[in-house]
């Protein structure tokens, strides 16, 4: 599998392959989480899960999401490098084109448009899938995509990365 692609199996077992760039953001799923996904499913669309087989959330560029079987952990080990945004919220790191300072500008216009923000965000993440808010600021978002861009697995296809100059 290339770093161009995500391969995931969905909560009712299916194995799908999706490009990686349309991937926004990958969140760890906690036991109130898993509760939470079961039952909005069970009620709105009649599906019944078994909340111990799902791991993680994707959610895509289009705000749709999918639940996922494997880990974070399982998701590297297809060379897929993540960065942690702050609350356990994973962006890959080859999405990331830029990061910029959130402004308090930035954050009254969101609450003049009803948001609530529950934290403090400190950039914007600029992303091949969309904007996403960070607790990070702009430069450690950028050290954290390099350090995971460095850290892929020896044995995946990815061939990203930075070229070591040889003297």
């Amino acid at each position: 599998m290339s770093a161009n692609a995500l391969k995931f199996t969905t909560h009712e077992g299916v194995a799908k392959v999706v490009p990686l760039d349309t991937v926004r953001l990958i969140r760890p799923m906690t036991d109130e989480d898993k509760t939470r996904a079961k039952d909005s499913l069970k009620e709105k669309r009649g599906i019944d899960i078994d909340a111990a087989r799902v791991n993680v959330r994707i959610e895509f560029g289009d705000r749709s999401s999918k639940l996922a079987q494997e880990s974070l952990d399982a998701i590297r080990e297809q060379g897929v490098a993540l960065v942690n945004l702050g609350s356990d919220r994973y962006v890959p790191a080859t999405n990331i084109t830029g990061a910029e300072a959130f402004t308090k500008e930035d954050s009254e216009r969101l609450k003049g448009d009803d948001y609530t923000l529950k934290q403090t965000f400190r950039s914007k993440v600029e992303t091949r899938a969309g904007t996403v808010l960070s607790s990070a600021t702009p430069v450690q978002i950028m050290d954290r995509r390099a350090k995971a861009m460095d850290a892929v697995p020896a044995n995946s296809n990815n061939k990203g990365g930075p070229k070591l100059k040889q003297a």
